[in-house]
């Protein structure tokens, strides 16, 4: 790996956090128990674009890794839920690519990544927070209608950005880009 890529893995790491934070505080989190409508994995898609799944990969891992370390709140009941809800859904990210880097088969990719962060968040709400529906809804019904708020706001805004971005901005997604 060259110094300008970690570099940007770095700054990368750091981008997504500042959107963590801001999306975190914006007022925009639909409940007291966390999720928010936000465009916080929109720096790893383009990290990943840029240098491919494996620097993706590193990327979103540290990222998800600490997230707890960060001035939003963050709910875990058990180091396996924290595995669920914080670290699995990032390292989803890096499968933009899965399809290609043209900007349908990114649109594809984007998807397929909300496909399995919302199944990574939707798991971790039957199986620890599945007590706590409402009266009414099952653990299934209402994990999935709780991910689903946020998700899917998040999945439209994430993929139409990435979109905008490759189709008018193509040399940002290029690894060998001059700033």
């Amino acid at each position: 790996m060259k110094t300008r890529q970690v570099s940007e893995i770095a700054i990368i790491i750091a981008l997504t956090a500042v959107f963590e934070i801001i999306f975190s505080n914006l007022g925009i989190t639909l409940f007291p128990n966390g999720g928010s409508i936000s465009l916080a994995v929109l720096p790893l898609m383009i990290l990943t674009v840029r240098y491919g799944f494996v620097s993706g990969l590193i990327a979103a891992s540290i990222f998800g890794i600490f997230q707890f370390i960060l001035p939003y709140p963050v709910y875990f009941l058990t180091p396996l839920q924290y595995v669920f809800d914080y670290i699995l859904p990032y390292v989803a990210i890096p499968f933009v690519v899965l399809f290609g880097k043209k900007s349908t088969q990114l649109v594809v990719g984007g998807i397929i990544v909300f496909g399995l962060k919302y199944l990574s968040h939707v798991i971790a709400g039957v199986v620890y927070w599945g007590e706590y529906a409402p009266e009414g809804f099952s653990a299934w019904t209402w994990s999935l209608w709780y991910n689903a708020t946020y998700s899917v706001p998040s999945v439209i805004l994430s993929v139409l950005v990435l979109y905008l971005i490759s189709t008018r901005y193509p040399q940002l997604l290029a690894a060998n880009a001059d700033q």
